[in-house]
C-alpha cells in the first residue's frame, strides 16, 4: 500500500500543517535526516530558528542549484519559524488571535502560491513581474477563462470538500460498478478539460 503523499495541504489553517501534509514523503525526509540531525527543537528558540530556516533552504537546493530555489526555500523556512513564534506569543483566547487565525487558510494559501511564483519562474525579473500581477491583480487571465469553467470550478470545490471530510477512497470502494463507471467517467473527463493543450514535461525531470 502506498501511503498517502498529499492530505488537502491548501485547506490547512497555517504554514506549518501545511508542510506536514504537502509532499509528506519529501517534508517526512527533511525532518527525519536534515531537521533533526541538526539538532530539531531540542535547543532554545535561536537554535530551532536556525534549524528550520537551514533544513527548508537545503530542501530548496533539493530541488535545483539556483538563487529561486533557495529564495523559495528559505521564505518557507522563515514563515514556519515566524508562525512558531506566533503561536508562543500570542493569546489565543483574545479577539485580534482569533480574527487572524480565521484568516489562516487564505492567508496561508496566498503566501504559498507567492512563493510558487519564484519555485516556477525561470530568472528573478520573471518573478517579480508575475508576483506583481498576483498580488495587485494586475493581469487580464480571469477574463480568459470560457464562461463554463468557472461552473466547473465551482464543482471541483464542492468535490474537493467533500473529499477532504470523508474518506473518499474508502467511499469510491462501496460504489456498485454502475454507479463507480460513470463517476469515474466524468472526473476523467474533468482532468482532461483542465489538461494543457501542449504537452508539458513532468516538473520532476528537470532535478
Amino acid at each position: 500500500r502506498l501511503p498517502r503523499n498529499f492530505d488537502f495541504p491548501y485547506l490547512t489553517g497555517n504554514i506549518t500543517v501545511f508542510w506536514s501534509r504537502w509532499h509528506i514523503s519529501l517534508s517526512s525526509w527533511l525532518r527525519d535526516y536534515l531537521y533533526i540531525p541538526l539538532g530539531g527543537n531540542r535547543g532554545g528558540r535561536w537554535f530551532t530558528a536556525r534549524n528550520l530556516l537551514l533544513t527548508m533552504l537545503l530542501g530548496g537546493l533539493w530541488h535545483g542549484a539556483g538563487w529561486n530555489f533557495v529564495l523559495w526555500g528559505g521564505l518557507h523556512g522563515l514563515a514556519l519559524i515566524v508562525h512558531r513564534e506566533w503561536q508562543r506569543r500570542s493569546d489565543p483566547d483574545t479577539a485580534s488571535v482569533k480574527f487572524v487565525s480565521r484568516l489562516g487558510p487564505l492567508l496561508c494559501f496566498w503566501w504559498v502560491c507567492s512563493l510558487w511564483i519564484f519555485f516556477r519562474a525561470r530568472t528573478f525579473s520573471q518573478a517579480i513581474v508575475l508576483t506583481r500581477s498576483w498580488w495587485f491583480f494586475d493581469s487580464p487571465g480571469a477574463g480568459m477563462f470560457p464562461a463554463w469553467w468557472w461552473l466547473l470550478l465551482g464543482v471541483l470545490l464542492v468535490c474537493h470538500l467533500i473529499a477532504r471530510r470523508y474518506d473518499q477512497a474508502e467511499w469510491v470502494h462501496q460504489l456498485p460498478d454502475w454507479l463507480f463507471a460513470p463517476l469515474f467517467g466524468a472526473a476523467f473527463a474533468t482532468a482532461i478539460a483542465f489538461a494543457a493543450r501542449d504537452a508539458e514535461p513532468f516538473i520532476y525531470f528537470q532535478f
